[in-house]
């Protein structure tokens, strides 16, 4: 995957927005190995950190109905941001357990998610 600065910005602010208003914080811990491949790889420490941002937003929201519903656009914003073709799957399971898989696949294509973000609600 070929890693672009102006869209891991855009990802990471939508998460860091989420963790704001659920009220987390995260705290980057030292890691050799973000530091190793930082050498080959400049914006992957960035990349790194959006996913363990991605996990703790996941983690708060997953049982919580309530907030998902409450912050729904902000989630859905954080989905669309997300250019990987895997890890939307993620997000999208969260939005789909709250308002059901026709509304979410709806809004996402509204909102211009892509193809793999569509392709993860069909799988739900």
């Amino acid at each position: 995957m070929e890693l672009d600065a102006a869209a891991l910005g855009e990802q990471e602010a939508r998460l860091d927005e989420l963790l704001a208003l659920l009220g987390l914080v995260w705290d980057q811990p030292a890691d050799r190995r973000v530091e190793v491949l930082a050498a080959r790889q400049p914006l992957y420490p960035q990349f790194h950190r959006i996913g363990h941002k991605r996990q703790l937003v996941i983690r708060a929201l997953e049982d919580d109905r309530r907030s998902v519903v409450e912050h729904y656009p902000v989630v859905l914003r954080a989905v669309v941001a997300d250019r990987d073709t895997n890890s939307p799957r993620w997000l999208v399971a969260v939005l789909a357990g709250a308002v059901g898989r026709r509304r979410a696949e709806r809004d996402l294509l509204a909102a211009g998610a892509s193809a793999d973000a569509l392709r993860w609600v069909r799988l739900l």
